[in-house]
């Protein structure tokens, strides 16, 4: 019988096996650089963050911190303005305390609303009579002078109190002062009358007082508050 000749195997390209592997392994890299720069971005992020978080959180502390402490402020301002009233006359200012016997309509406690187009006068918190607070040229009087009182918990405190009135003089008819709306009942005497609790009649009262308090706190914190009281 005559011999049958196979086909050859047809011969397969060889590939070198050391590049193809020097190739993915510099693919790899790649990817793994690009993995670790953004893991690195995420942290930055993260650290960033946590930091303005806790920056917040801190300034809110201080922020209380003020505000509490101007309550206790506006206690004690209170308690001078009772014994002053019982002791004396309030129709006049008394400037070394803090205290103006009209309502200084055209005051502004902070300073952020003054402007060189519709001037304010501010208040002389620091005792300098230069209100460095605010801008200068933006304020039209620096005289309103602040009581500095007792500090509480490492906070300096100074108030400012003004009685709601149209100027520093006694009450009057030509000097209004705002007043609170208050009653009384009184027995009725006349004979015959119906009533279930006797007549209204008006209370004497004092009028408002304006209790403005400044407190200056750690990191520069800085608290206004305003207490309306009479008595």
């Amino acid at each position: 019988m005559p011999e049958r000749t196979l086909p050859k195997p047809l011969a397969l390209a060889r590939i070198a096996p050391g590049w193809r592997r020097a190739g993915q392994r510099g693919l790899s890299l790649i990817f793994a650089m690009m993995a670790l720069v953004m893991l690195s971005l995420a942290a930055v992020a993260l650290l960033r963050s946590v930091d303005v978080s806790s920056m917040i959180v801190g300034n809110l502390s201080f922020k209380q911190d003020a505000t509490s402490a101007s309550a206790s402020a506006a206690a004690e301002a209170l308690a001078w303005l009772q014994t002053s009233a019982q002791t004396g006359s309030m129709d006049a200012d008394i400037a070394a305390s803090g205290y103006y016997a009209n309502s200084q309509d055209g005051l502004d406690p902070t300073g952020r609303r003054t402007t060189s187009q519709a001037p304010l006068a501010l208040v002389d918190w620091f005792g300098d009579g230069s209100c460095s607070y605010a801008v200068a040229g933006t304020f039209s009087a620096c005289t309103v002078r602040a009581k500095l009182g007792t500090p509480v918990n490492g906070n300096q405190v100074r108030w400012v109190i003004t009685r709601l009135c149209k100027t520093s003089a006694a009450i009057s008819s030509a000097n209004p002062c705002a007043k609170p709306a208050t009653i009384s009942t009184a027995n009725a005497s006349e004979r015959g009358e119906v009533g279930s609790g006797g007549r209204l009649s008006g209370l004497t009262s004092s009028p408002y007082y304006r209790i403005i308090v400044r407190t200056d706190g750690a990191r520069n914190t800085v608290s206004y508050t305003e207490t309306l009281v009479h008595f």
